[in-house]
């Protein structure tokens, strides 16, 4: 099968199954009858989320609170919602304040998994490797030199030994929304506008994590991606997304805008703009593939063939290989940042793996807030002032 020809294919066998039934990419007697059984499941899951959260808020499980200001960045569905760009952006725009940041995450799906926090980067240096890490932590660690970057199923105890040895004044809590056990101080929760409910329905019937009321919670929506559709489209987003916030909360919009391609193969940096008129492969494993690629189309690529991963998945000999067999059809090949660190493409070519095009690259995004500048400035100032008042 060319790359052209599965590209044509609307279902796409690289997913998961049980991803590709929860999409709608497919709709055998097989498929129907998952998705019957996982509505069954989807309303015990859903009493289940229900108990979680009123035995936190009544004490019956116990809350741990950081010594310093704690912001978490999260959503309420499964998939790449844009939370990494915005993390990148808040803890930026943090220490161009003068403070010292530490990012903390879970280290989903590392290939080295341990029961101890590991710090992943400290201000100076990158401790830690991607099978330690994870990719959206080591993402993070090469994004951001000067701020700490720690990983661990507890998040408490992440943050507590990082303060061990660096000396660091606020904790952003990356994909942490549901978590919890740590006490924060501001709740931001990014909504993808290609997707923002999952399918409508829970856990394992759809993608939410929580039903949409759940934004309540939330001090700040962030909107991203805002710019993948129509104006109409949008409108009726905001007011879907303000009935459930709270009133005293505030609603942003952002883009992801491309800004470099890095080449895999050294140190060259290209404009985005070369990518006019190319033929290109397109490879990634994240949670919304489609809207990479609409990315790579927008910018004038021409998307002549997709290997398309679950997300977090994947290893570089099984993404190597696909390059080699489908070269021939590209000019160039393409990858999202998060993917090139977790296969260690980023460092030069793994061990073995000699042979790729000299026209690799991935693909840098940044978050632009199109709408609400103003609320993220006084954001950026209040937990300025809650450090300083410690």
């Amino acid at each position: 099968m060319t790359p052209t020809t599965k590209q044509k294919d609307h279902r796409n066998p690289q997913l998961p199954w049980w991803e590709q039934i929860l999409r709608g990419e497919r709709n055998d007697l097989l498929a129907q009858s998952v998705r019957r059984f996982a509505q069954l499941s989807s309303w015990g899951y859903a009493a289940g989320m229900k108990s979680r959260e009123l035995a936190y808020r009544h004490g019956i499980f116990s809350v741990k609170r950081l010594p310093h200001p704690t912001i978490c960045v999260g959503n309420i569905t499964v998939g790449g919602t844009g939370k990494t760009p915005l993390v990148i952006r808040l803890a930026t725009d943090l220490m161009a304040k003068g403070l010292r940041p530490a990012v903390l995450l879970r280290g989903y799906k590392r290939e080295k998994s341990s029961r101890q926090p590991v710090l992943v980067r400290d201000a100076k240096r990158i401790c830690a490797t991607v099978a330690e890490a994870g990719d959206e932590a080591m993402e993070l660690a090469s994004r951001l030199p000067g701020a700490c970057v720690g990983v661990g199923a507890d998040r408490h105890a992440v943050g507590n030994e990082i303060m061990k040895s660096q000396p660091v004044d606020c904790f952003i809590l990356d994909d942490g929304f549901q978590h919890l056990r740590l006490e924060r101080d501001i709740n931001i929760v990014t909504v993808d506008v290609t997707d923002p409910w999952g399918g409508g329905r829970l856990l394992p019937a759809g993608l939410l994590r929580e039903p949409p009321q759940a934004l309540r919670r939330a001090d700040v929506v962030v909107l991203t991606r805002s710019g993948s559709v129509g104006p109409d489209r949008l409108s009726v987003l905001r007011a879907e997304v303000a009935m459930h916030m709270s009133p005293s909360s505030a609603l942003l919009e952002s883009r992801h805008e491309p800004r470099q391609l890095i080449s895999l193969l050294g140190r060259r940096m290209l404009p985005p703009s070369e990518l006019q008129g190319k033929k290109v492969l397109a490879i990634s494993a994240i949670g919304n593939p489609k809207a990479f690629e609409n990315t790579l189309t927008q910018l004038g690529a021409h998307l002549v063939g997709s290997l398309r991963l679950a997300d977090h998945s994947g290893r570089a000999e099984q993404v190597h290989q696909w390059i080699v067999r489908n070269r021939r059809h590209t000019e160039w090949i393409l990858m999202t940042e998060k993917d090139a660190m977790r296969w260690g493409f980023s460092a030069g070519i793994p061990t073995g793996l000699e042979g790729l095009p000299a026209e690799a690259f991935a693909l840098r995004m940044e978050l632009v807030l199109s709408a609400g500048e103003d609320h993220w400035r006084q954001l950026i100032a209040l937990v300025e002032r809650m450090v300083h008042a410690k």
